[in-house]
């Protein structure tokens, strides 16, 4: 009997839109349908970036009991480029950034894959709106070759290297062209180690995938090469390929997605097989084969770590006689669980919140005793939750605060639910007393000892001295600990349907009135689902003037409504 596809070891999800719409995927979606399509594995392998793995894993993890012989597999799709090719000297008659597929097989394949990463991004430029991120092929030298067995590649799709080189012999017939073909997949055998390289081939009517494909299966005959069939998918399945085409569209008006991306989509057995007439029965099996063989080689291996708050320098505090600080936790008994911890940032605090009442008079009333007992209690209770040290984290901040004044910028006073945790006013990491304010400002919306999570104040400093104060912070606290982050925007409700109509060539002047009728309470907008059917759970009516509007363009509502909640950029 017939074997099935085994599933796909190149795919994306919207990670892949850090620097470009490309695809409508998401991890969950991506898992949930090789999984519906019976695939036995899936990897993911989003263009130059591996910020999906830990949302990758956390759902992993969720349906590993459910789903047993399922196997998440993560890569990630690298330009290569020749050595040292930058901005300045990039030559567009001969340079391309061309694609190719690492796998991780193991803990140590994807530490290998981090600094790969990391030097691609640390070299990166912007170009024709575009960061390009390359990779040089004396990073795989230096960084697999010494140490093999850990990283699989694959050769990746009509924009790799290989394929080029097949294209070129397609077009003039030139042999020797098929030769540099086969002598670059010994180099790449060379540096990923034997059993560690293999062909791919793509589903595709297209006469250049044709070619190439059939070319694979000459040189793997030849060279004794291993090849597999993967489908590069940007979106999920044929039904969704309107949508992915008007969210690509959005971007720059129209283009020519519909022939590029035709079958970059998840696929069954029966499909997979409609696109590869060609290949016997045998051939086919091989190519199966070899995906069970990466999924076995790849281990289930975690980058999860437990929660730990680093020990930073901190303010240096006045020490304070015992019959001062008897004074203050007969005001706020919560104290007590800080003098008596065992932990040296538990206890620092406790000179913090004193050294902060003195220094702020509108503290020194039973009101805002009351008020920070209540933050400090909240405070222990969360840091037992979540075995973590919130008081180190806060005495922390507040060191990081003082050095962005001493760096000269300007820190804004608050914002975000850290403006209702009066305790952090105390410590100076804010500037708002929210017992000041006249609008009701809550602290469990900030720190809520049932909820176990990770706390996040925002702290906003002067736009063109953030270069400054990064550098500032370097020379306090040293290279290693200071580092750029990124942040990733999504489609709000808003923008999903501003994206949507662009996409789909609706007149800006109505984007802009059926985006402007969505309903936003308290700084937050309502969600397609919540404007179009309405949300009985929390009192919202559907909005008959949103639907109606929405209804006069039949595709507006299913890639509005698709693409809301994808991450669409990077800052």
């Amino acid at each position: 009997m017939n074997s099935r596809y085994p599933g796909s070891l190149h795919n994306h999800t919207d990670h892949s839109n850090e620097t470009l719409r490309d695809c409508i995927n998401t991890t969950r979606s991506l898992m949930n349908l090789a999984i519906e399509l019976g695939h036995e594995c899936v990897a993911i392998t989003d263009h130059e970036t591996i910020s999906s793995y830990i949302k990758a894993e956390k759902y992993y993890n969720k349906i590993k009991k459910e789903h047993p012989d399922f196997k998440l597999i993560r890569g990630n799709e690298i330009y290569l480029t020749r050595n040292g090719l930058t901005a300045k000297n990039f030559d567009k008659t001969r340079d391309k950034y061309f694609h190719f597929i690492l796998l991780c097989r193991d803990i140590e394949g994807y530490r290998q894959i981090c600094e790969l990463s990391t030097r691609a991004w640390n070299r990166s430029y912007m170009s024709r709106k575009l960061r390009r991120r390359p990779t040089y092929y004396s990073d795989l030298k230096e960084i697999v070759k010494p140490n093999q067995g850990h990283l699989i590649a694959s050769s990746a799709c009509l924009g790799s290297q290989l394929d080029k080189f097949l294209l070129q012999y397609m077009d003039t017939g030139d042999e020797e062209f098929y030769e540099t073909a086969k002598r670059w997949c010994l180099y790449i055998e060379d540096i990923f180690g034997k059993g560690n390289f293999y062909l791919e081939m793509q589903p595709s009517n297209g006469k250049e995938q044709v070619f190439v494909n059939k070319q694979l299966l000459r040189i793997s005959k030849e060279l004794g090469l291993k090849y597999i069939i993967t489908t590069d998918s940007h979106y999920g399945r044929p039904e969704d390929a309107a949508i992915h085409e008007a969210f690509l569209n959005s971007q720059d008006g129209e283009r020519e997605v519909r022939s590029f991306y035709a079958t970059t989509y998840m696929m069954n057995d029966e499909e997979i097989r409609s696109y590869f007439p060609y290949l016997t029965e045998d051939e086919l099996e091989a190519a199966y084969a070899a995906i069970r063989e990466i999924k076995d080689k790849c281990e289930d291996f975690s980058i999860l770590k437990p929660l730990k708050i680093p020990s930073l320098p901190w303010r240096k505090f006045v020490e304070y006689s015992s019959d001062d600080i008897k004074w203050y936790t007969a005001r706020m008994p919560a104290l007590d669980y800080f003098i008596e911890s065992s932990h040296e940032a538990d206890r620092q605090l406790v000179l913090a919140v004193i050294e902060g009442i003195q220094k702020h008079e509108d503290l020194q009333n039973e009101e805002a005793y009351k008020a920070l007992n209540e933050c400090l209690m909240m405070t222990w209770e969360s840091s037992q939750v979540n075995n973590a040290q919130w008081s180190a984290y806060f005495l922390n901040l507040q060191k990081i605060i003082d050095e962005c004044w001493n760096a000269g910028t300007i820190v804004l006073p608050a914002r975000g639910s850290g403006a209702g945790f009066v305790l952090l006013y105390a410590l100076d990491i804010i500037q708002i007393n929210c017992l000041r304010e006249k609008t009701k400002m809550y602290p469990w919306r900030f720190l809520n000892p049932a909820r176990v999570s990770v706390l996040d104040i925002d702290v906003d400093i002067e736009g063109l001295r953030r270069a400054q104060v990064l550098e500032h912070l370097r020379k306090v606290y040293g290279q290693a600990r200071v580092s750029n982050v990124a942040t990733f925007r999504t489609e709000k409700s808003k923008s999903a349907i501003l994206t949507a109509c662009r996409g789909l060539g609706i007149d800006n002047d109505e984007a802009s009135y059926i985006a402007n009728l969505i309903t936003a309470e308290r700084g937050q907008a309502y969600t397609l689902k919540q404007m179009y059917y309405g949300d009985e759970e929390s009192g919202i009516e559907p909005n008959q003037t949103f639907v109606s509007e929405v209804n006069k363009h039949p595709e507006l509502w299913s890639v509005a409504s698709r693409i809301e909640g994808l991450i669409c950029g990077v800052g």
